[in-house]
């Protein structure tokens, strides 16, 4: 707002968060973008916790024994979070070179969560009934 009182110029004004609201993790001082509004989480600390996430339903599903509803709950995680992913990539937010880096090998490891998934499926199958499943 303007004000000039007794010929002064004095300009206030608000800064307003351009990012929306900042990261959730403790000591962090970036901003979540929008498209991680709902995370609250700034890409760095959303890629590392999906890198995470994904690492351990890699080795619950290793053996083959998840059951198939939770086969169905990790495939619904991996869409889920590749789309918000992607809309990160995509949002024509300025990204460091590092997090491109990052934003691609969180990909990857989705990637990789889904073939581990289905590999997990034909061994169990190939178990189960002692031929390949057709």
């Amino acid at each position: 707002m303007l004000d000039f009182p007794r010929g002064r110029c004095n300009l206030a004004f608000s800064v307003n968060r351009l990012m929306g609201t900042g990261c959730q993790i403790s000591g962090c001082k970036n901003d979540a973008p929008p498209a991680l509004a709902e995370q609250r989480l700034c890409v760095l600390h959303f890629t590392l916790a999906l890198e995470t996430s994904c690492s351990e339903m890699r080795r619950e599903t290793a053996l083959g024994n998840a059951p198939q509803e939770r086969q169905r709950e990790i495939m619904k995680f991996i869409t889920e979070h590749g789309e918000i992913l992607a809309r990160v990539a995509t949002s024509g937010l300025h990204l460091t070179d590092d997090l491109k880096a990052r934003i691609l090998s969180t990909f990857l490891t989705l990637m990789n969560l889904r073939e581990n998934l289905d590999r997990s499926n034909m061994r169990s199958s190939f178990g189960r009934s002692g031929h390949l499943p057709r």
